[in-house]
């Protein structure tokens, strides 16, 4: 698979899993917060997870940005990019949070499925993929070319 074609998909997956949370938002909310608050969960903390679809799609819109900056960056250096590559680290990492969430909360939560079958497969796969960048202490090889003195 071609390196222009991994780095682009980081936004193209990141949109798919963002509609996912967004098309949830509201419902996972309305179902999810009374139930944690009846189990006796803290109410600052279950409040503050309480979202809407509009509230979520402004917020995604905003990281949106700096997402599809990073996808930009990552194909122009060909992955070798830190901002790319950290940004597909931190992906794959919102996808294990998801999971850890529904882990924690015992149910479904925004973006768990595009978690396990989008999130985390993709940021497995870019980072196999991406080969190591140059070190910049390691010798040219004009340098090692050159003969001794």
């Amino acid at each position: 698979m071609s390196r222009p074609l991994v780095c682009s998909g980081l936004f193209v997956a990141w949109a798919v899993h963002n509609v996912e949370e967004a098309l949830s938002a509201s419902r996972w909310s309305a179902a999810t917060v009374p139930r944690l608050l009846a189990q006796g969960w803290p109410p600052a903390l279950v409040e503050s997870l309480g979202t809407t679809t509009p509230r979520f799609a402004v917020a995604a819109t905003v990281l949106g940005i700096a997402v599809l900056a990073a996808t930009v960056r990552g194909v122009l250096t060909a992955g070798h990019s830190t901002f790319s590559r950290t940004a597909v680290l931190v992906f794959g990492w919102h996808g294990l949070i998801d999971i850890g969430q529904s882990l924690l909360v015992r149910g479904y939560v925004q973006g768990l499925v595009t978690a396990t079958v989008l999130v985390i497969p993709y940021s497995i796969l870019t980072s196999a993929t991406y080969a190591p960048p140059p070190s910049p202490l390691a010798p040219s090889p004009s340098w090692r070319s050159q003969p001794s003195p």
